[in-house]
């Protein structure tokens, strides 16, 4: 029997739980209550799930009668019920961190499972991305043998997944969870099923399978009206209306998305609404309605600063408002809104470090900064007229002329260098001394060990491993660092650190050249690739190297190609 209520009560407010209660547990237990059996106790709770303070008084009867009687299982129940009733993130984290801990000491998997998942949807209704995903991917450890609980999991993980830009990873989870839905309705609610069928027809859209998105939608349509769910039902219309502006049937797709936008701001629904509006600006610039829509990229604007989170779908709305303003020659409101993607950017970014390779990008960080010093040297400028301009101007005149002697001078210098990389073949960092002479006093036999083994590990690519140590290197060729490090430097010409930077920049400068996909990583993704744990290392190693920063050769790089 106490097996029974625990497990009824995991999915019973697994289903009906959004963490929508206030306070924290300050109510004495009554001793009446203590003296009631676990089942009256358990029984009486599931009543009053409406009722918060009764709810919490069960829960921490429950608890207290657990710990006087020993009984671990009405423990875990007690501490999980009252993790679930609260909201405060650190009372919810001690009361699910005590489940776990328990759980985990008397190897009950789905206590520890369930408890990992209702953690990271906590973290995710805080728009705490990764740390949510970690605690979903703990919770499938403990929840693999439980089909439901399972089901729940692999969902959530799905979320995050498409969330993060894997598509093709998160359909595959939703497609597998609507077959298993599917086949088995009457296990889940009607709430369960809208929603694994309204993800399944949105990964179908981000996959760009439209005519199947349309499918599924109308299928979400007809249900939702069946179940008398509006929640779901304006949902998948805003879905089937952002999945008609792709299909480039603007009229419907306008139709749609202004259908919905009413009942999302009376339900306060946030990121539908951020949705609904982005998708409502970029219809109307389709149909030459470009004050229109800048008043709903707007929106979306006054809609981030509220939840402090965009959809990474939707940051295109700044690059509309940016270019907006720049042909209005706006500079203030031009500001404002590179100043805002800078923002965006970093939350995205923080949310997720990959994210940046994810998303295709007007702008990169770096232009951004530099755009937005611009403007606000142009504003400092139109602002500070004084009775010294023409003295100031003769200044500024002289200085010009002087920079503008001395950036001709560098600029100069700069291609050559440019010219002189892209024509250089791919050898520069794997030419080696005269062998006739051993200058190193190391044996003749293990220097051609050695210099082979280099030759061998420079063709493999393996320098990208950015934990590589010359005592790692050493081990794996069967000799000494000693040894190892004075040949580099006989026949190298250079330390095992420049050594290593070399020829990673050499590899870098290869793949920039020859992968116009590698061309628009940023800076911190390339250096990440090519083995540098750092931007600065990168740059530093790149300018020393070749004379020249990324930034530089990538910029020119790309003139070179749209030349060609």
């Amino acid at each position: 029997m106490k097996k029974t209520y625990a497990l009824l009560f995991l999915f019973l407010f697994y289903e009906f739980s959004a963490f929508a209660f206030q306070g924290t547990i300050q109510n004495r237990v009554h001793d009446s209550l203590l003296n009631k059996t676990f089942e009256e106790l358990n029984t009486s709770l599931a009543r009053s799930m409406n009722d918060t303070i009764t709810f919490k008084k069960y829960a921490k009867a429950i608890l207290i009668k657990g710990k006087k009687e020993r009984d671990t299982t009405q423990i875990l129940n007690g501490f999980y019920f009252l993790s679930i009733i609260n909201t405060d993130q650190d009372i919810v984290f001690q009361y699910m961190d005590s489940v776990i801990n328990i759980g985990k000491k008397v190897k009950n998997d789905r206590f520890v499972g369930m408890s990992f998942l209702n953690k990271g949807r906590y973290l995710y209704t805080k728009r705490k991305f990764n740390p949510a995903l970690d605690n979903f991917l703990n919770a499938k450890k403990y929840l693999k043998n439980f089909s439901k609980p399972n089901y729940f999991n692999e969902h959530n993980i799905g979320v995050l997944k498409s969330r993060i830009g894997d598509y093709v990873d998160a359909h595959k989870i939703f497609k597998e969870n609507w077959e298993i839905i599917n086949k088995s309705k009457t296990n889940f609610t009607n709430n369960s099923y809208l929603r694994s069928l309204f993800s399944l027809a949105d990964s179908y859209h981000r996959i760009k399978e439209f005519d199947s998105t349309t499918y599924y939608n109308s299928l979400g349509i007809n249900q939702s009206l069946r179940f008398n769910n509006q929640i779901k039902y304006y949902q998948f219309v805003l879905n089937e209306g952002i999945n008609q502006y792709h299909l480039e049937n603007y009229t419907a797709s306008h139709d749609s998305v202004f259908k919905v936008l009413n009942d999302f701001k009376n339900k306060l629904d946030i990121p539908n609404l951020i949705f609904a509006y982005q998708y409502c600006g970029k219809n109307l610039m389709k149909r030459k309605n470009e004050d229109g829509a800048i008043v709903c990229f707007k929106k979306v604007d006054s809609l981030f600063n509220v939840i402090n989170d965009i959809h990474p779908e939707t940051r295109d709305s700044y690059e509309y408002l940016i270019n907006y303003y720049k042909s209005k020659n706006d500079l203030p409101n031009q500001l404002k809104y590179v100043t805002q993607l800078l923002k965006v950017d970093s939350i995205l970014n923080t949310n997720n470090q990959y994210l940046g390779k994810k998303i295709a990008k007007l702008y990169d960080t770096p232009k951004l900064i530099e755009e937005k010093e611009i403007i606000i040297n142009k504003l400092e400028s139109k602002n500070s007229a004084t009775s010294n301009r023409l003295f100031i101007v003769l200044g500024l005149l002289a200085i010009s002329t002087i920079g503008l002697f001395y950036l001709y001078r560098r600029q100069k210098i700069l291609k050559k260098r440019f010219l002189n990389l892209v024509q250089k073949e791919d050898n520069n960092a794997r030419q080696v001394n005269d062998l006739g002479i051993n200058k190193s006093k190391i044996p003749d036999e293990v220097v051609t060990d050695i210099l082979s083994k280099l030759e061998l590990f420079e063709k493999s690519d393996r320098f990208l491993d950015a934990s590589i140590t010359l005592n790692d290197l050493a081990k794996q060729f069967d000799t000494n660092s000693k040894y190892l490090s004075k040949t580099i430097n006989t026949y190298k010409n250079k330390n095992f650190s420049v050594y290593i930077n070399e020829l990673r920049v050499h590899y870098g400068v290869e793949k920039i050249k020859n992968d116009s996909k590698f061309r628009n990583y940023t800076i911190k993704a390339i250096s990440n690739e090519i083995g540098f744990n750092t931007t600065q290392a990168f740059s530093k190693a790149f300018h020393k190297t070749t004379g020249i920063y990324p930034s530089y050769f990538i910029r020119n790089v790309e003139k070179l190609m749209d030349k060609n």
